[in-house]
Formats: C-alpha cells, sequence, structure tokens
C-alpha cells in the first residue's frame, strides 16, 4: 500500500531542506521572481484596465491556495502581478521540456504537473510548499476553459485541488478572473481592454469529518459554488454583458465568429 502524502504539519517539524533551495537560491529566485512579475503588471497596467476586488483579506502571512479560473496564457501574469501575495504556481509539465524553460520556471518556482493523472510528486512538492509558508496557485479545471465547461458555469473541476486542501489543512481562497482573453485579438492591446480580478473569502476544507464518507466531494462542491456566486457578483458589480463574459481563444482571435 502507498504511503500517504506527510501532512503541512508533520513536514514543520521535520528536518528538511527548504523548498526553494538555499539561501543564495531563494535569494536568487527572489530577485528574479520580482523583476519578472513587476514588469508583467507594468506592461497589463499600461494596456489594459484592470480591476481587483478583494471581497475578503487576503492573510499576508501563512500558506494559502489561491484557485481560479483559467481563460488564457495570460492568467498566470495577470494573477501573479495583481494577487497581494507571492505565488508558487502548479504548471504542466510540457512548459518545462527544454533545457532553458526548465530552469527559468523553476527559478520562478513553479511546480511541474503531469496532468494526465494522480501525480504524488507534484502533490508532496505542494506541501512542501506550503509547509514552507508559501502559496500555491492551481487552475483547478486543468487547462483553458470557457462556456459550459467553465467552473464559473458549474462544470466540474480536477480533483486535485479539494485534496491538496484536505491533504495539507490549508484554506482556498478563490478567484474569478474575466476580460484576460480579449487580449488574444491584438486590436484590444490598443485599447485598454477591462480585466476583471475578484479574490473571494478563504474556503476551509473539512477536519474534523475530513475522513467521513463524502467528505471530499462536499468540499469540492463548495468549493464549485464558490466559483459561481463570485462570477455571478462581477457580473452585477460591473455590469459585465453576456459577451464580455469568457470565450476561447479561436472565438477571440476571430477564426469561428
Amino acid at each position: 500500500m502507498a504511503t500517504p502524502p506527510a501532512t503541512v504539519a508533520t513536514l514543520r517539524k521535520s528536518a528538511r531542506r527548504h523548498s526553494c533551495g538555499s539561501l543564495p537560491e531563494r535569494i536568487w529566485r527572489s530577485i528574479l521572481h520580482w523583476i519578472v512579475i513587476k514588469t508583467g503588471r507594468l506592461l497589463f497596467l499600461l494596456i489594459c484596465r484592470v480591476h481587483v476586488v478583494e471581497i475578503a483579506p487576503v492573510p499576508r502571512q501563512g500558506a494559502l491556495i489561491m484557485a481560479s479560473n483559467h481563460i488564457s496564457h495570460f492568467d498566470p501574469s495577470i494573477i501573479s502581478g495583481f494577487f497581494p501575495r507571492r505565488i508558487d504556481w502548479l504548471a504542466m509539465e510540457e512548459i518545462f521540456c527544454s533545457f532553458w524553460s526548465k530552469h527559468f520556471f523553476t527559478w520562478l518556482n513553479c511546480i511541474p504537473v503531469n496532468r494526465n493523472g494522480s501525480d504524488r510528486t507534484a502533490l508532496r512538492n505542494a506541501l512542501h510548499r506550503l509547509a514552507d509558508h508559501r502559496v500555491i496557485g492551481i487552475f483547478p479545471e486543468g487547462g483553458l476553459r470557457t462556456g459550459e465547461w467553465s467552473i464559473l458555469n458549474g462544470a466540474p473541476m480536477k480533483p486535485g485541488l479539494a485534496a491538496l486542501s484536505m491533504h495539507s489543512g490549508i484554506p482556498v481562497i478563490p478567484c474569478v478572473l474575466i476580460g484576460s482573453d480579449h487580449l488574444y485579438k491584438p486590436a484590444n492591446w490598443l485599447h485598454r481592454t477591462s480585466i476583471y480580478l475578484l479574490i473571494g473569502e478563504a474556503v476551509e476544507p473539512p477536519k474534523e469529518d475530513a475522513l467521513q464518507t463524502g467528505a471530499k466531494e462536499r468540499f469540492a462542491s463548495e468549493l464549485a459554488k464558490a466559483f459561481t456566486s463570485m462570477k455571478e457578483e462581477a457580473v452585477m458589480r460591473f455590469g459585465i454583458s453576456s459577451k464580455d463574459l469568457p470565450q476561447s481563444p479561436q472565438h477571440r482571435k476571430g477564426e469561428h465568429p
């Protein structure tokens, strides 16, 4: 029988190497991360109207899991630039395929994930990061999703988010991002398209009843409701029309009118 992943509390008590390397390596990673993220933030401030709403205050210290819908390849840069904490992203292993991309994304504290099944190595690495009081970023849809396939419209998410939160005991901060898909159309880079980022209230994983039958499914359902309700709040708060809600990259590029 496979040994279950260690909990965050257990990892904090154990003597081990820091999850982001030695002190000099962590300093280098912090400098590179600051340069990349601040540059991206400045770029999006120049070409977009970015509206950020922090529905509930995000804790500025301690471990967190940030989860968001995923509608464009620009999403990690936008969220990293405007979320109030530094994020270590769970990223598809395909972007680590070359020598330079592997080092670049590793230096940005990204964690490679095999999306074709249960990746216990990625789960273990994420637990180590959480034990070091870091923020893990995850797209629970497992890829770009719009319309009926989006968690904003009640589509099911991958089980990894609920599993990571329940294994670690760390709460999830749900986020809803709308508008970044407009950037697939080059003309919108000149017209300051609007982007909306809602940062929700923390959703705590079950603790006393975590081992009960159906606990994981109930927690996943609670997370799903958070995303759909936040989408409705964004629509009401900003007056977002149906044509401004997430569309596929092909639709935004005009390949499918």
